[in-house]
């Protein structure tokens, strides 16, 4: 049973997070990843380590918020591998990379009224952060899947069906050994 629901769990997260990836030389060709993404030129933001770990802080915070309020959320677990992928920057021409980070995955399925707690809060934590820009891919009860976005290209996707997910995306960035221009 167990094994059965971790399937299901590694499903939805890829399901969640199922967004083409231009590999290569290719850049953003994918139009889920261009679509409202401005573009930004890369050489005047954090590397992609630094912008990881500020991500990778942001996906913490949102968990123990979502614990604070709804503590039989517990425990999250780390799923999927992080992935990357090369790009070029279309404005400039400059090679980077960009990431999707693991996904951090609750057993729970917020109902109605636990959403009604948790969603302000990912939403404030997620402000903070400067992802004010806000995606519903699903929106109704017991199947929720919403992106906060920010002007850079950074993505927290927050979702719960047949369980939970926290995650994030990053788009192309300098590899941490490029300094900036």
């Amino acid at each position: 049973m167990l094994h059965y629901f971790k399937q299901t769990v590694a499903c939805l997260a890829a399901a969640l997070l199922a967004v083409g990836c231009g590999g290569g030389d290719d850049g953003y060709d994918s139009p889920l990843l261009n679509e409202d993404v401005p573009v930004v030129d890369i050489a005047d933001l954090p590397d992609i380590e630094q912008t990881k770990t500020q991500m990778l802080d942001l996906i913490e915070r949102v968990r123990a918020e979502v614990v604070r309020l709804v503590p039989e959320s517990e425990p999250w677990w780390w799923n999927r591998d992080e992935s990357r992928s090369g790009c070029t920057q279309k404005i400039t021409g400059l090679k980077g990379v960009s990431v999707h980070t693991r996904n951090l995955v609750s057993d729970i399925s917020f109902t109605d009224e636990q959403w009604s707690l948790v969603y302000p809060a990912v939403q404030r934590l997620a402000a903070e952060a400067g992802l004010t820009r806000i995606s519903a891919w699903a929106n109704s009860s017991r199947n929720r899947d919403i992106r906060f976005h920010s002007d850079d290209g950074r993505t927290l996707v927050f979702g719960s069906e047949k369980a939970s997910l926290i995650a994030g995306s990053i788009a192309c960035r300098r590899p941490a050994d490029s300094p900036p221009s």
